[in-house]
């Protein structure tokens, strides 16, 4: 049976099959009972809060502070007035008992974050399916589910939802199979911080297939899944499985090294950080920076916008557990494509070209004025990188500078100049305009997703344009070429955070270029630097020569395999 991995690694272990969650059937009430049914609801929300302390408690002694925010998350939204507010519109309009009422609730805020274009915030949806299970188990006031697990259990199910991640011994966990999410749903996200293989299996027949203890391999490089195999699989997979683990320990050599080329030339290794844990994550693989820090997920933990105290709460930790090194904090990123719950936006035609970004920021120059005043106040502590997305001329640039100096004088600032200023470059006219903008700003970065979908005019979110959006194209690869050219050139820090910058077939590209950073999943960072040490720097150069020449997407993959194959760099 086949899969898409979504994590690395292999191993083996007993299945283990998650509980499928509490199933509501209730009949229509009439006028008389809605009183009752609120009732219901608010009793069993008293009941769900009760639990979710006790989780978050256990969360936070267990797996730490960063981890027990998701749920401390959940809690505020849970007893939230916009909640309750929902479900008894629902009660009253639609006549349903209050356990329905609360499904109903979960299901359309779920469904309205997976209709949006942005992967991240699409995988969401699932926070609300699962604060939707707590609130109807509060209701009908069934207990968590607390079944002990095996050891060397590989946990099925339909989707592994926050809670259920918690309320289980992660300790005893070798894999992860589920049937609906993709690469930044929950049960991705945990699997490569626990470094473990998982695999989204969405045509899987649990019932048909598998039960409870069988034995399972699964393969989180080829995305296979073996349930009871015969002993010559077994041994295959075994040596393929210490094939890997030899492998990843050879990786580990390589944590203090430096992230240099063979004959010596620096290129920095960064990490991404979509979450507090990430942040671990990138202390762990010692990443030379952080090149993208997503502040979305601050604004999507509560009902709420993220207080100053709590943005400068988590921008620091950051700071402080990169040691001195680079911190680029990119302004809040959202929109029409990926609206917060608490911002009712307009619907827009094409979302990827309205009112998104630091164009919406504008809109509500409150919440920038926080993030600003939260990152001065992080600076402190550290360089910090304050990055604006969605640039596509220089008065943005200029406002965002203004509001600065405007914060730092009401603050009476007086620190050292830790602040950098710079922009995301997504946009062809940013390119364009690459020259001027490197004379107001610190530093660039480019995002090469938005670039590549907006250089091509081809929707990366889109299933029937994989065959129009490539990375690899001559457009954007020269695109990205005259940018870290002109950045070089003024002395600029410069850097890749899109999904290439993590690709090994284009770090030689990147490594010719002289791009200063690149910056990726930190659990990627080992494998890039093991292929950029056996690079040469002016084998690379040359490289990059050739490569701008090549009129076609094919062409630039072949000779970028070719040379990482004459160097047997492909393994």
């Amino acid at each position: 049976m086949n899969g898409l991995a979504v994590s690395g690694g292999i191993s083996f272990g007993k299945a283990f099959l998650l509980d499928s969650g509490a199933s509501v059937s209730c009949r229509g009430i009439s006028v008389e009972q809605i009183d009752g049914e609120m009732k219901r609801f608010l009793e069993g929300r008293d009941r769900a809060a009760v639990n979710l302390e006790k989780l978050i408690e256990k969360v936070r002694t267990e797996m730490g502070d960063d981890k027990a925010e998701i749920f401390e998350g959940h809690l505020e939204i849970l007893t939230s007035d916009d909640v309750e507010e929902g479900v008894r519109e629902i009660i009253v309009e639609q006549k349903v008992c209050a356990e329905k009422a609360a499904e109903i609730f979960a299901e359309d805020n779920a469904r309205e974050m997976e209709e949006l274009d942005d992967e991240y915030f699409r995988e969401r949806g699932q926070d609300f399916r699962d604060i939707g299970q707590q609130l109807i188990k509060g209701i009908l006031n069934i207990n968590p589910d607390e079944r002990t697990l095996p050891d060397q259990a590989v946990v099925m199910g339909e989707e592994l939802s926050p809670s259920q991640t918690a309320s289980l011994d992660m300790s005893r966990v070798k894999g992860l199979i589920v049937k609906t999410g993709g690469k930044n749903s929950h049960a991705a996200i945990i699997a490569r911080s626990l470094e473990i293989p998982a695999l989204i299996m969405p045509e899987l027949d649990f019932a048909e297939h598998v039960k409870n203890n069988d034995i399972v391999y699964v393969d989180g490089e080829s995305g296979e899944l073996w349930v009871n195999p015969d002993e010559k699989t077994i041994e295959s997979l075994k040596r393929k499985e210490e094939k890997l683990e030899k492998e990843k320990e050879e990786l580990l050599t390589l944590l203090d090294e430096p992230s240099a080329t063979k004959d010596g030339h620096p290129v920095g290794l960064y990490a991404n950080v979509g979450g507090t844990f990430d942040i671990g994550n990138a202390v762990r693989y010692k990443a030379d920076g952080i090149g993208l820090f997503r502040t979305e997920f601050l604004f999507m933990e509560t009902m709420s916008s993220p207080t100053l105290a709590r943005q400068t709460e988590v921008y620091q930790h950051a700071v402080e557990s990169l040691g001195g090194r680079n911190v680029i904090i990119r302004l809040l990123d959202t929109g029409a494509d990926k609206p917060l719950p608490y911002w009712p936006l307009p619907r827009e035609e094409n979302p990827f070209l309205g009112i998104r970004g630091i164009r919406l920021l504008f809109q509500k120059e409150d919440i920038l004025r926080t993030q600003i005043q939260a990152l001065l106040q992080a600076s402190k502590s550290g360089p910090v990188g304050m990055m604006i997305p969605m640039i596509g001329s220089l008065k943005p640039i200029e406002r965002v500078r203004a509001l600065v100096e405007e914060e730092k004088l009401a603050l009476g600032w007086t620190e050292a100049e830790n602040l950098m200023l710079g922009v995301m470059i997504e946009t062809p006219a940013a390119v364009q305009l690459i020259k001027e903008i490197l004379d107001i700003v610190d530093f660039v970065s480019i995002g090469t997703n938005d670039l590549t979908q907006y250089m091509l005019a081809a929707d990366r979110g889109n299933p029937s344009m994989t065959d129009y959006y490539d990375e690899f194209h001559p457009a954007v690869l020269r695109s990205i070429a005259h940018v870290i050219k002109q950045a070089g050139k003024k002395a600029k820090l410069n850097g890749i955070c899109g999904e290439l910058a993590g690709n090994p077939l284009a770090l030689p590209f990147f490594v010719g270029l002289g791009v200063d950073e690149l910056s990726t999943n930190a659990s990627s960072i080992l494998k890039l630097k093991k292929i950029l040490r056996e690079i040469d720097f002016t084998e690379a150069e040359n490289l990059v020569e050739e490569i701008l020449r090549i009129p076609t997407s094919e062409g630039i993959r072949m000779r970028l395999h070719r040379f990482l194959a004459e160097r047997d760099l492909l393994k």
